[in-house]
Order: C-alpha cells, then sequence, then structure tokens
C-alpha cells in the first residue's frame, strides 16, 4: 500500500479565467514545519478583475444551481480533485491544520450533505408568505417577493476547521457570484470545493479562489455587494459597523454548574464538550463555570482529558489537535501565567 504523498502541492488561484499560478507564491507548512503546499497570492489588480467579471456574469437558474451543488456534494467526497485523493486531501488538511484526521473526515462527510440540502437551508430562511419571483401568482394577494441584496458575494474563510466551508455555497443557492479567500492556515478545503463546484458546472466566472496577502484582502470585500469574514477580536471590531459584512469572532461557549447540578452526571457531556470536533470548533467549550468549590470538578476533567493519548494528527486514534512548537509554547507560557497563585 503506497504512504501518503510527500511533495509539495501547487495551489493555484482560480480566477475567472481557470486555473492562475502568481508570481508571489506562500510556502504552506505543515505542524513540524515541513512544506506540502504553495499557495498562489494574486494582486489587488487581479481581484479587481475577477469581481468585476463576476457581476457580469448570469446566474444559473435555481434548478439548475441547486443541481450543480448536490453534483459538487458527490465530487467533493469521493473525486481525485487539484491532484488530491479524498485520503490525500484529508491528510494534507490533518498535517497542515493539525486536526485529527478522522475529524477530517467526518467533515468532509458532513460538508457533502450540508452541500446536498442548501437549497433547504435557504428556504427556511425565506419569510413565510414571501415568495420568490414577482410574478408569482401569490403576489397578487398582497404577499412580499423575497430577492437577493446582490450580485456578488465575498468570504474571508476560517482556517482553524474545515467545517465552516459548508455554509458558503448557500450563496450559491441563491444566485450569488461568490469569491472566496482561503485561510492560510488551511487553504485546502476551499480550493478543493471550489474545485468541485467548477467541475460540476459553475462557470469560472461564478465561484472563484481568490488567495491574498493581508494588505490585498480588503479588496475582495471592497468589489462585493456583501461578505462573510472569519477571524479574531481584531476582525470582529475592524467590520463590526458595516451593515455590508458579517463578522464570524472566536467562539465563546460556555458551560454553566449551579449548585444544584451534580457534576459527576455531567463529565461525559464536559469532555465531550471541551475535546470534540478535534477541540477546534467554533462550538467547543471555552470555560466552565462552577457555582462553589470547582477544584472537584476541575481534577476529574484534568484525569479525563490526561488520559487521552498524544498523536500526530494523522493517527487515526489522534484527539485533540496539533499545533507547531512556538504556538504551543506560548499557549502553554498563557496557561501557566494565568494559573499562577491558584
Amino acid at each position: 500500500m503506497a504512504g501518503p504523498r510527500t511533495d509539495v502541492v501547487p495551489l493555484d488561484a482560480l480566477g475567472p479565467r481557470g486555473p492562475y499560478r502568481a508570481r508571489n507564491r506562500l510556502t504552506v507548512t505543515d505542524v513540524a514545519g515541513r512544506e506540502s503546499a504553495e499557495l498562489s497570492l494574486v494582486p489587488s489588480l487581479f481581484v479587481d478583475r475577477t469581481m468585476r467579471a463576476m457581476r457580469r456574469a448570469d446566474a444559473p437558474e435555481p434548478d439548475e444551481r441547486i443541481a450543480m451543488i448536490g453534483r459538487a456534494a458527490e465530487l467533493f467526497a469521493t473525486a481525485t480533485l487539484g491532484g488530491l485523493t479524498p485520503d490525500e486531501y484529508a491528510y494534507r488538511v490533518s498535517r497542515v491544520g493539525g486536526t485529527p484526521i478522522s475529524v477530517v473526515r467526518a467533515t468532509v462527510t458532513a460538508i457533502a450533505a450540508r452541500l446536498r440540502k442548501a437549497h433547504y437551508s435557504v428556504e427556511q430562511a425565506r419569510p413565510a408568505g414571501a415568495v420568490n419571483r414577482w410574478d408569482d401568482p401569490l403576489t397578487r394577494t398582497g404577499r412580499a417577493v423575497w430577492v437577493r441584496r446582490g450580485d456578488v458575494f465575498a468570504v474571508h474563510a476560517a482556517g482553524n476547521h474545515p467545517g465552516p466551508h459548508s455554509l458558503w455555497p448557500e450563496a450559491l443557492a441563491l444566485g450569488y457570484r461568490v469569491a472566496v479567500r482561503p485561510s492560510r492556515r488551511e487553504p485546502f478545503t476551499p480550493h478543493r470545493l471550489v474545485t468541485a463546484l467548477r467541475a460540476a458546472g459553475f462557470g469560472d466566472d461564478r465561484v472563484a479562489l481568490l488567495p491574498t496577502d493581508h494588505a490585498t484582502a480588503d479588496t475582495l470585500l471592497r468589489g462585493a455587494d456583501l461578505g462573510l469574514v472569519y477571524g479574531g477580536e481584531d476582525v470582529v471590531r475592524k467590520y463590526a459597523g458595516s451593515p455590508r459584512v458579517l463578522p464570524q469572532g472566536p467562539g465563546r461557549s460556555k458551560i454553566l454548574l449551579t449548585r444544584e447540578v451534580d457534576w459527576r452526571e455531567h463529565l461525559g457531556t464536559i469532555v465531550d464538550s471541551v475535546s470534540g470536533h478535534g477541540g477546534t470548533g467554533c462550538v467547543n467549550t471555552t470555560a466552565v463555570f462552577v457555582e462553589g468549590d470547582p477544584a472537584p470538578l476541575c481534577a476529574a476533567l484534568a484525569e479525563r482529558l490526561a488520559a487521552v493519548p498524544s498523536l500526530p494528527p494523522q493517527d487515526p486514534a489522534a484527539v485533540f489537535p496539533v499545533q507547531p512548537p512556538a504556538t504551543a509554547k506560548a499557549l502553554e507560557a498563557h496557561l501557566l501565567h494565568r494559573a499562577a497563585g491558584t
């Protein structure tokens, strides 16, 4: 049985005329510092031209675009795309992002399932009584028409977990043309998904992948009607006041245990909420608040988590995420500082 590929994979930008290998390229390394991919970074002029081309493009008819998203779901989960088989893709995501490979594989299945239901998801957002077309017979009774707020949608993608990439294809279901700026932390998933959507029938001027440096990132949002941006606190502050941009910041899910609650009955749930999905999702618990003495719960929780073995992310039995040494040492220093005197 052949082992995993160790060559450096080129990840080209996917513009309005097909793949584009830029002169400016970023080396993507795995958690051990080994080179895994070379990501093309496009200049602002390329972004501007792409956004103009997308604005000129027509959206496919609703039934056609729903069918194409369904075909893309199958390709994303099963096909060789961008030179990578599904197993090779999962291995790269695991090694570069540090996400356990079992989580990556489960997320591939979840993304494909979500794509197949994209039409259902967007229909649930339509207000009751509203219709999709102005010439629908129901409009004669005074009901509202539900329409897009624009034509071009931009995404600054997340890199902590592949899962959020199941969401932005819903914009394609609504008829938007979509441009995605991948995260440098994990560009494989958006590259694979855009490639699958194009192979399923979406034109190159209807869905694009535009990797950029930080200085060029805002060019993408300026050229779009609406945007979705993932990032940290600095990103949330930057776009919080914009009516055109929806910022998605860090998850801050909490668990509260009151005096009336016997925490021993819920220890398994607490452990799963901390470590599930590789511990990197926005839904993972970031803090547990205890009314009363937290020490017994802390000891029990530490014991359960310490029993989980530390494994390379590509190991099928891996549970916890893996970080590069510098990031891991910074996390350790932060925790030791916060725990001083406790």
